[in-house]
């Protein structure tokens, strides 16, 4: 029984500290990934380069290193800006702050607020 609970308590301490590192973690992950793919694909195309001269093969590792490189760019960059559009359209729909005056009423700063999306347009 103490062991059960103590494996379940480090499992809960583990979880806790990688829900918050996920995102570099992965990030880290990936950048290893790349850097020991790239060094392979370079050993390849000096392999080639060497066996064929005068052949073009050397210049389809170069293409599709570069596609690579441009998608998983577009990607992230995608991915970032849509994240913070999100965010930006999920603060806008927070419920307006209401003014008050000196008698303590709460005063609405427009009526659209009362106007449901269609009825605006």
């Amino acid at each position: 029984m103490f062991k059960f609970l103590t494996k379940q308590f480090l499992y809960g301490r583990l979880y806790l500290w990688l829900k918050e590192r996920i995102g570099g973690i992965l990030l880290l992950s990936i950048a290893i990934f790349l850097i020991f793919y790239f060094h392979n694909e370079y050993l390849n195309y000096v392999e080639y380069k060497t066996k064929f001269e005068e052949s073009y093969i050397g210049l389809s590792f170069i293409i599709k290193n570069i596609l690579i490189l441009i998608i998983a760019g577009g990607y992230f960059y995608f991915y970032f800006f849509l994240n913070k559009a999100n965010k930006s359209i999920k603060e806008e729909r927070e419920v307006p702050k209401q003014a008050t005056t000196e008698n303590n009423e709460e005063m609405v700063n427009s009526l659209d607020e009362f106007l449901e999306d269609d009825e605006l347009k």
